[in-house]
């Protein structure tokens, strides 16, 4: 199934056709629903009543009130440029209305439908509409109270034309008495150029208003100022801000719940891009892995480094680490350049072993050998009898003696 689109003439996105309002001729719009609407004040009946003039759809006061209201308290958060109009003109393009068009705009709907029929309506006054002597009457039988009567009788203090009670509840000279840009989003898009609006725009979107653009503009720069920013970053921020708009604006109407949930989101969102003060620390403890960071660090700190005049550290060493260098560079030029080969060390060193060898042979010339010291060493049997009979003499002679001294000592 081809579903139909339609190019928007201004952000040139092509839509689908729901996407913009149906004139009455059947026809869609050439701007889309969020370009014709982003500058639209619910409050304000000049910001969008050249919309209805070009779908030529009457404004009735009462009905848009009466619409706004309604929608306002059904969900306060959700409450934004689109959220009348659109209900506001499927309403005003139903049959029984068929026969009012914009210059037949009222206060009312009667007062409308009496243009439309060229009569002329009066708008009555509920002064008008009750009789002061009957109700005089009554207040002096008891039957209603002053206060009754008064609201019944006396004008209004309050200006003639106060809309959104509901919303605003403060007297309309207090009204009067705000800045502009308090409610005014006109205010907000005149302090802007159209390129710092055609940047909101494309970075926020078209959902938004001016004044809720530069609230988010505002906090999305302070977090880049303190933080290094990269692609996935750069999104996490984006939806912090909008999250942010959101908070304030249910906490603003007294959503808390919606608030709540608004919150959790938000510290998520925050701990997932890094942004809290803690995960910063972090970041500034991370060791330096590399000796272009650790330059730079030197730089930030200290200035540029200035280079060194050239020296031959083999000929002015400067530390320990030049020492080590110089002489790991002496070895091996001499391992390379005076010892060519391992097989000239190992032939100098047998010869070596030989001629020690041959010098320790021409030493043990003339000496006797282990063999002939061991025979000359070994006794014949002759020599053992008489070595054997010397020392029996030796024992017999020895225990005669002990033995005289025994008795000599025994007669004393």
């Amino acid at each position: 199934m081809t579903i139909a689109k339609k190019k928007c003439e201004k952000c040139g996105r092509s839509l689908r056709e729901t996407e913009f309002f149906k004139m009455k001729s059947g026809e869609r719009y050439k701007l889309c629903k969020d370009c014709l609407t982003q500058y639209i004040d619910n409050r304000d009946r000049s910001t969008f009543d050249w919309i209805l003039k070009e779908f030529d759809v009457p404004y009735i006061k009462e009905k848009w009130v009466e619409l706004t209201n309604r929608i306002y308290r059904k969900d306060p958060g959700k409450f934004g440029p689109k959220s009348v109009i659109g209900s506001y003109m499927r309403t005003m393009n139903m049959k029984q209305y068929e026969d009012i068009h914009y210059e037949h705009s009222a206060d009312t709907l009667d007062e409308a439908r009496a243009k439309s029929q060229g009569k002329e309506y009066k708008t009555k006054t509920i002064t008008e509409t009750l009789d002061k002597n009957e109700l005089k009457q009554k207040l002096d039988a008891g039957e209603i109270s002053e206060a009754e009567y008064r609201t019944l009788t006396e004008p209004s203090s309050l200006g003639e034309n106060i809309d959104f009670v509901d919303m605003d509840i403060q007297e309309e000279e207090k009204k009067e008495e705000k800045p502009s840009y308090i409610k005014d989003d006109a205010y907000w898009s005149n302090q802007l150029t159209q390129e710092d609006i055609d940047y909101l725009l494309l970075k926020w979107g078209a959902a938004y208003n001016p004044q809720q653009w530069i609230t988010m503009e505002t906090m999305y720069q302070k977090y880049a100022e303190e933080y290094d920013l990269n692609s996935d970053r750069e999104e996490v921020l984006k939806k912090m801000c909008k999250t942010s708009l959101k908070m304030d604006e249910n906490l603003d109407v007294g959503d808390i719940t919606a608030y709540k949930n608004l919150a959790t989101v938000f510290d998520q969102l925050r701990k997932s891009g890094k942004f809290t003060e803690s995960q910063k620390k972090e970041e500034k403890r991370e060791v330096l892995s590399t000796i272009g960071e650790l330059a730079a660090l030197c730089e930030q700190q200290g200035g540029i480094i200035e280079k060194l005049p050239q020296y031959d550290p083999n000929q002015y060493p400067q530390d320990k680490i030049d020492f080590t260098i110089k002489d790991l560079k002496a070895y091996n030029y001499h391992l390379c350049a005076e010892e060519l080969g391992l097989s000239d060390l190992i032939e100098s060193y047998i010869e070596k072993l030989d001629k020690a060898e041959r010098e320790s042979m021409d030493l043990n010339e003339g000496l006797i050998t282990s063999d002939e010291e061991a025979a000359a060493d070994q006794l014949t049997d002759q020599e053992v009898q008489e070595f054997n009979t010397a020392m029996l003499e030796n024992d017999v002679e020895a225990e005669a003696e002990e033995l005289l001294r025994m008795i000599e000592s025994s007669e004393v």
